[in-house]
């Protein structure tokens, strides 16, 4: 999770507590979604290097444990 994902939820999750301690549905809503967002683009990006280091390890094992050429 990056730092800026984690900011968006922050941030998301605030503007949520705003709307339901003022009442606003609208600050509500658009919180929530703010949050769900950051949540599913780091999900998204955890699962990225994931097969990232997934895809290496196994190019080092195929090639009898010696590294891939640098690009």
């Amino acid at each position: 999770m990056t730092m800026k994902h984690r900011i968006q939820q922050a941030v998301g999750s605030a503007r949520e507590k705003a709307g339901l301690a003022t009442g606003n549905r609208r600050l509500e809503a658009s919180g929530r979604a703010q949050r769900r967002s950051a949540q599913l683009r780091s999900a998204a990006s955890d699962v990225r290097h994931r097969a990232t280091r997934a895809v290496r390890e196994a190019q080092v094992r195929l090639r009898g444990g010696r590294p891939a050429d640098p690009r």
